[in-house]
């Protein structure tokens, strides 16, 4: 009996316990009706409702494009991209759609093709599209395209890909490339040099009606900007070319509405500016350029790929050219080192400027299937003594570059060579020539001699001499050790 009547008591316990969790589920349920009807009538919770309930909607029509047939738009895209710009685009991935910042497609390892041949391949691709009417399903307007992350193999037959965009119909959007690199090369498919794209676009110019290719790029090491722009309607096509680094500037007009494309080139140098006219005519390139100081005559012929100009100049400084780090950066490139690259440059100085006691200054630069050769060059030293360069040839070994060859010292005056030389009397001999071999590496600025020869006559002493001065550090060029190394090699001749 007494256990019964605890267990009658459990169970009293149980059944108050689920009345208790019953009635306190009813209350709330109550009180949120209550609270439910207070809302309707309440204006600022009202306000908040619309606000809740338009963020919701506006979220889910942005939302719309991913209920979108991927294939079917893909296909459009490629369609209305082709047909904007030309441009033929293959998708190696499946597109996914993204609403932030604005809604576009993006896609993966995406390829750009030229005539059927990749020429490009885009890690990260989108394209942005209007949203103006998502409910039209599977029909977008594409807006401003990114391509981020690419390469471009381009040769010299691929160029019309981009001379194709200048040309494009009138359009509010743009084309950008980002963080790229443009690989140029030659027909053996060896990379002549590469460029460094970091911000590139290409649009129309509503205000001034023109297409527009603004890149900041950097190549051989030395950041430019690029603007070409082109006047459909007019026939004019102008870039700008602008590098801080080297402080040049160079800009162009050319008007091409003639058979023959005529314009101007202005280069403008550490605020020096020469102003060049040339003519384009069906084959060749025809250049010139005269003021009080230089004169330049140039003609390129296209087919085949064969330059020549006759370059003049009253004063030249040497070390402007040789300290210039793009002329550096471009000879350690070998861009020039093609075997279909032929050239004659015929360049005189009459007063070299840094070095005051040369003068007429003859280089003859040939360049022939890759080779540079510069034989038959010379300098003047006071009128005394006539340097030429009997051998004479540029030579790239990895990264280092080396000119070497043969040259010969004739002495014209010899008294006037002893007197600057500062000689002893008793050793001012009859002297005719000097010759010599040379290697100058013009990485490390540094000159080494061998076989050199007085009259065809040479010695153990001399030999020595000039093994001693190739193991050295000195700076041939320096006036001191130029004088020092002459005095004890014609000491050691007729001493």
């Amino acid at each position: 009996m007494r256990k019964h009547n605890l267990l009658s008591k459990k169970i009293r316990k149980q059944i108050l316990s689920i009345n208790n969790l019953l009635e306190s589920y009813f209350n709330s349920l109550r009180r949120f009706i209550l609270d439910a009807k207070k809302l309707r009538f309440d204006k600022n919770n009202k306000f908040f409702i619309v606000i809740v309930s338009t963020i919701f909607l506006t979220l889910v029509y942005f939302l719309i494009p991913t209920a979108y047939n991927k294939e079917i738009i893909q296909k459009e895209i490629k369609n209305q991209v082709f047909q904007k710009y030309n441009i033929t685009i293959k998708f190696d991935n499946e597109i996914q759609y993204n609403f932030l910042p604005k809604p576009h497609f993006s896609s993966k390892n995406l390829l750009i093709l030229n005539k059927k041949k990749k020429i490009g391949e885009v890690k990260n691709f989108k394209i942005f599209i209007n949203f103006k009417n998502f409910f039209k399903f599977n029909q977008i307007q594409t807006l401003d395209i990114i391509f981020d992350k690419a390469d471009f193999n381009i040769k010299k037959s691929d160029l019309s890909f981009f001379t194709t965009l200048l040309k494009t119909e009138p359009n509010r959007y743009k084309i950008k490339i980002k963080r790229s690199n443009l690989f140029f090369m030659n027909k053996d498919d060896e990379v002549l040099f590469i460029n460094q794209i970091n911000d590139s676009q290409i649009y129309y110019d509503l205000k001034n009606l023109k297409n527009i290719f603004v890149t900041k790029s950097k190549v051989f090491n030395v950041p430019y900007k690029l603007t070409i722009g082109n006047d459909k309607l007019n026939k004019i096509l102008d870039f700008e070319l602008v590098s801080k680094k080297l402080v040049l500037k160079i800009e162009n007009k050319t008007d091409y509405k003639m058979e023959n494309d005529t314009g101007s080139l202005k280069i403008s140098f550490k605020n020096k500016s020469n102003i060049f006219d040339y003519q384009i005519n069906q084959n060749t390139l025809d250049i010139f350029l005269n003021d009080t100081n230089k004169t330049f005559k140039g003609l390129l012929e296209f087919k085949p790929f064969y330059l020549i100009s006759n370059i003049n100049y009253q004063t030249f400084r040497v070390t402007d050219l040789l300290n210039n780090p793009f002329f550096m950066e471009i000879l350690k490139s070998q861009i020039f080192n093609n075997k279909n690259l032929n050239a004659l440059i015929n360049f005189n100085v009459k007063n070299v400027y840094d070095f005051n006691r040369f003068s007429d200054l003859s280089l003859k630069l040939k360049i022939e299937q890759g080779n540079y050769n510069f034989s038959n060059s010379n300098i003047y030293w006071r009128e005394n003594v006539k340097v030429l360069f009997l051998d004479a040839f540029l030579n790239f070994n990895q990264e280092k570059i080396n000119l070497n060859g043969r040259t010969s010292f004739e002495v014209k005056n010899k008294d006037e060579f002893y007197k600057f030389l500062q000689i002893k009397k008793e050793l001012r001999k009859n002297i005719e020539k000097i010759e010599l071999d040379f290697n100058y590496d013009l990485n490390e600025e540094k000159i080494t001699f061998d076989n050199l020869r007085i009259d065809n006559k040479s010695n153990e002493k001399i030999e020595e001499i000039v093994s001693n001065f190739n193991s050295s550090n000195k700076k041939f060029f320096n006036k001191i050790t130029f004088k020092n190394f002459v005095n004890d090699i014609l000491t050691a001749y007729f001493g």
